[in-house]
This record gives structure tokens, sequence and C-alpha cells, in this order.
């Protein structure tokens, strides 16, 4: 399976992925059960965290280190992108 080998274009590629796709999820699906949104702030964010079970399982259960080193570089540069857009 291609999810199955360590590598860090593989890390980055799920780190990019994930908080993107559960982002446009949280916007679609949220307002038809709460009937409002969150603020996109917090819909980037939380998606954004999504990132950490993802980190967790390739490090931790699977030992592959170079894959959860590409997740940990997706999140930490999404968060710099987060914490730049939302200070101005």
């Amino acid at each position: 399976m291609i999810f199955k080998k360590d590598s860090a274009i593989l890390g980055l590629f799920i780190g990019v992925l994930i908080p993107v796709v559960f982002y446009f999820l949280q916007k679609e699906i949220i307002p038809l059960v709460w009937g409002r949104s969150f603020s996109s702030a917090s819909m980037q964010l939380f998606a954004l965290v999504l990132n950490l079970p993802f980190f967790r399982y390739y490090l931790m259960s699977l030992k592959y280190e170079k894959t959860g080193k590409g997740i940990f570089f997706a999140t930490f540069m999404y968060g710099l992108v987060w914490i730049f857009i939302n200070q101005l």
C-alpha cells in the first residue's frame, strides 16, 4: 500500500492534504448539522490539529520517522501561515 512506506514526500503529502480536506468537510457538514458554522480561523486551526493523529500513528505505531517528519514539517508551515494570516 502506498501509505505504508517511510518517505518524507509521503509525509508532506499527508500533512498538506489532510487539513485541506478536513477544512472543506467542516465547511460543508457543520452548517448542515448545527445550522451555523464556526469562524474560518477556528475551522482552519481545528483542521490543522487533525494532523496530530496521523503524525502519532506514523511515528509511534509504524516507526516511520521520515514520514512523521514530513507531516510535522507541513503542520509547522501551516501553523506559521495561520499565525501570519490571522494576526493581520
